[in-house]
């Protein structure tokens, strides 16, 4: 099946898709059905472990009602106000993390390029666990740009944000671990924050090594297991140091929802980029966009910025890689 000048196959049996009707697709090989829904082919092998299939579909409708209506930043604001298990203090931080990924993207994408030493971005790239599609904004330089989440609510966010820029890239809901696309389609594919939520984190890491070219790029990022904090799901401080029993007690009594990942340190993320066949791996401490800094109160962007000056310092570089906030890796598939 080809979707916006984009071949698809069956997730499950890797079978050819057709386009059974305007809200529905069918694969000839195993007969399996998906469902699109506000121009987004469902391609998941598994729900998302956060919600329920049926009750996302019963969330997507209420976003699809406001689709016209609102601007990307109202967007969010309705998107948090009819998802009551976040507490309103964390909406709101999680909405102006939200708001300055774009400017952080774009600085990241930069970053990334240049550690690749690629003298030209590449020309098509994938975004794995692309959310919101800030990345995807950000990537104007690539001619062909496409982005999956498991999550189909956050891609119709993340559809707001692109028909806000005026772009048409295409969005597919999928799983990490069975994508929906043939052999060495993608010179590029990015993880931004996303490796620690797959269910099989090796069996993720094969399947966008299988769909990238020969001495193809990846581009990741995923917060440090080590890191003191503030948690950039759970705002705690120090939580990923205690046991889990403890963490998840401490998070549900303030009211929150217990994260379901898997944080790696810098060792056991580049154990799993050798495992899936990557080679030139580099791991490095990313900077913070003065851009990104600007959504956030005085105290936090002092403390950005101390990050910022002490992880240039290479008496201090090895020391904030064991409990700096976040890692960035570099990757070529071999």
């Amino acid at each position: 099946m080809i979707f916006k000048g984009l071949e698809l196959i069956c997730p499950h049996c890797r079978g050819d898709l057709a386009q059974a009707s305007e809200k529905g697709i069918r694969c000839r090989a195993c007969n399996r059905s998906f469902r699109i829904t506000l121009g987004i082919p469902d391609l998941r092998v598994a729900a998302d472990p956060y919600i329920g299939v049926e009750e996302e579909y019963a969330k997507v409708e209420r976003l699809a009602e406001r689709f016209d209506d609102l601007d990307f930043p109202a967007y969010l604001e309705f998107y948090y106000s009819i998802t009551d298990v976040v507490r309103p203090e964390l909406a709101r931080a999680y909405i102006r993390s939200l708001l300055a990924a774009g400017p952080r993207t774009r600085d990241w994408l930069a970053s990334w390029e240049q550690v690749a030493r690629r003298e030209a971005p590449g020309r098509a790239l994938l975004e794995v666990g692309c959310g919101t599609a800030p990345l995807l904004v950000a990537a104007e330089k690539y001619p062909t740009r496409v982005g999956v989440d498991i999550a189909l609510r956050w891609l119709v966010i993340g559809k707001k944000r692109l028909t806000d820029a005026g772009l048409d890239i295409p969005l597919i809901c999928a799983c990490a671990e069975a994508l929906p696309f043939g052999a060495g389609r993608f010179d590029t594919v990015v993880a931004d924050s996303t490796i620690e939520h797959f269910a099989d984190q090796p069996r993720g890491l094969a399947e966008m090594h299988s769909v990238m070219q020969s001495a193809a790029r990846i581009f990741l990022s995923t917060p440090n297991r080590y890191c003191p904090g503030p948690d950039p799901q759970t705002k705690m401080w120090g939580g990923t140091y205690l046991p889990e029993k403890w963490m998840a007690a401490i998070v549900l009594r303030q009211g929150g929802r217990i994260p379901k990942r898997h944080l790696l340190t810098g060792g056991e993320l580049h154990s799993l980029l050798a495992g899936a066949g990557f080679r030139d791996i580099e791991i490095y401490l990313p900077g913070v966009p003065a851009d990104q800094r600007a959504h956030f109160s005085g105290a936090m962007r002092a403390a950005m910025a101390v990050y910022d000056t002490v992880r240039r310092v290479p008496l201090l570089r090895s020391v904030m890689k064991l409990v700096g906030p976040l890692f960035h890796a570099v990757a070529r598939r071999s």
